[in-house]
């Protein structure tokens, strides 16, 4: 009996020192409904924690959660999924977050051409169906093992609410799925499953309530759901790229950030590898892979391979990772929404050809 009523003074506690602070936090949520990027660096995640933390101390923090879902539903929409980002404080320790505005190019590794695929030739069957022939084997990558029957590929968004000129100037971002990278990667998973390939899509904002430790939070769903199903051997994460207006090269990236085909401006897509996995020789192979179908079908398209200074961006989790990175800021959503086309008919043909049969 007195345990029960000590839990519930601290509980009586807490309520008091949320009730405080819901309105501040209901004002921060509408603006970020604005505006996603307002509540970066914000103290919300911080406060929750806290909170949470002291009730697991005392084994009330299921109860509490529901209990604060309940009487402040704001919470349960802004709060992110404590217990992973609480038990995983070492993963979010190797994610350095980029601010797109501030972060400076001069030090990653863009690999522009391939040798190892020469070979490598694409060809249109009689029903007009793209399909390789005289495939080279990846290099440093087997082929993959899967059941067909069910998904097999992943796709997911690390940075969900970028998205592209229709957003605010400066910003670039929406919470809107209709503008921001869920829709670009619902268009990739719809062409691969036209393409015969099983597909798992994503919708969780990793970058909400804030941009900081999304990797984390993405690590997190990426594991959950290899758990659910080991099936999930390919590992897609949209995003676009970005460069701020005042950058000494931007009218550079803006001249390749665009192609036309097919009488269609297209956004173009470039292919990120972190450093600093262990099995990074095997995930440069897949990009590489993608990049030499990309050459073949869509000369152009693919910009390049580009490998930071640093990082892991969750590619250690499988040598069948690859974050995409479709247009840059400054693209119109339809210029994006054509080149998430023609990206996804070429994952589609290069997943296709490392599949074991």
């Amino acid at each position: 009996m007195r345990k029960s009523r000590k839990s519930d003074y601290i509980i009586m506690a807490l309520i008091c020192v949320l009730t405080l602070n819901i309105g501040n936090l209901i004002i921060r949520f509408y603006i970020s409904s604005k505006d996603p990027n307002y509540l970066k660096g914000n103290n919300f995640s911080t406060f929750i924690s806290t909170v949470n933390t002291v009730a697991k101390a005392f084994k009330i923090d299921g109860f509490l959660q529901k209990t604060i879902n309940s009487l402040f539903p704001v919470a349960e929409v802004l709060n992110p999924n404590l217990d992973d980002l609480n038990d995983n404080e070492e993963d979010m320790g190797e994610f350095n977050e980029v601010d797109e505005n501030h972060y400076d190019y001069t030090n990653d590794i863009i690999i522009e051409s391939l040798d190892e695929y020469e070979s490598l030739i694409i060809i249109k069957d009689s029903d007009g169906v793209n399909r390789v022939e005289n495939i080279p084997e990846p290099l440093m990558l087997d082929k993959v093992k899967v059941d067909r029957s069910k998904p097999y590929i992943l796709i997911y968004h690390t940075h969900a609410t970028e998205s592209y000129l229709l957003a605010k100037k400066d910003n670039y971002r929406s919470s809107d799925k209709r503008y921001n990278m869920i829709n670009i990667g619902s268009i990739i998973s719809t062409v691969l499953e036209a393409n015969g390939h099983k597909v798992e899509h994503v919708e969780t904002y990793h970058d909400l309530p804030s941009y900081n430790q999304s990797y984390a939070r993405s690590y997190n769903t990426i594991v959950k759901k290899r758990e659910e199903s080991d099936n999930l051997k390919i590992l897609l994460d949209i995003h676009r790229d970005a460069i701020a207006e005042n950058s000494p090269n931007i009218e550079s990236i803006k001249k390749k950030s665009k192609i036309e085909i097919d009488g269609k401006e297209v956004a173009t897509f470039s292919l990120v590898v972190g450093p600093d996995s262990p099995n990074f020789d095997r995930v440069l192979s897949f990009a590489k892979y993608i990049k030499a179908v990309s050459d073949t079908l869509y000369p152009n398209l693919c910009t390049g391979i580009i490998i930071k200074p640093a990082g892991r961006y969750n590619q250690h989790i499988s040598d069948y990772s690859a974050l995409v990175e479709v247009g840059y800021n400054f693209n119109t959503l339809e210029e994006a929404k054509e080149g998430a086309k023609l990206v996804a008919e070429v994952l589609a043909l290069a997943i296709n050809s490392i599949l074991d049969e």
